[in-house]
């Protein structure tokens, strides 16, 4: 077992409220309370985390006390560190929703073409609905152009041009 020492020293009322506040909560001691905290000042000193501080960044967020007591009591129980539990669970977060886009893009290349490619799959005598936006888009540019134009187009030409519904 490692050799052990004590350490001794005076602080504010208001911080060792704090402390003791902390401690209670967590349901540890204070030589664990205490030890935790100097290893987590020097581990981001000495870069013994698992990032160095070169390349952490540091995302912050305000909540409520209920759930910030919540924390604090999950990971007291959970006997981890508040930054460990943290990561923990944003990597797990973000692994999920990684693997749902994968599934969702893999899902897409396996379903058929949609409209938009023209491509759909029909059943004999059906028309898929790109082949009717087709069809009226080619009705209505014919329309267009059969109706006659004072000027250029006579009224016999049109006729010939229309369409033929079977």
């Amino acid at each position: 077992m490692t050799e052990m020492k004590n350490i001794c020293g005076k602080i504010p009322k208001d911080l060792h409220e704090k402390v003791r506040e902390e401690i209670e909560l967590t349901e540890s001691s204070t030589q664990k309370f205490i030890q935790q905290v100097i290893e987590e000042h020097f581990e981001r000193f000495t870069g013994k985390g698992e990032m160095s501080m070169g390349t952490a960044r540091t995302i912050a967020v305000q909540v409520s006390e209920e759930l910030f007591q919540r924390l604090k009591t999950v990971i007291a129980k959970k006997g981890m560190k508040q930054k460990d539990f943290l990561i923990q669970i944003i990597e797990e977060a973000l692994e999920k929703a990684e693997a749902e886009w994968q599934n969702k893009d893999s899902m897409e290349e396996t379903e058929p073409a949609t409209e938009e490619s023209g491509t759909e799959e029909a059943q004999p005598g059906e028309e898929t609905e790109s082949e009717r936006e087709s069809e009226l888009d080619e009705k209505a540019e014919l329309k267009e152009e059969s109706e006659p134009d004072e000027e250029t187009q006579p009224e016999e030409e049109t006729k010939a041009e229309e369409p033929t519904e079977w």
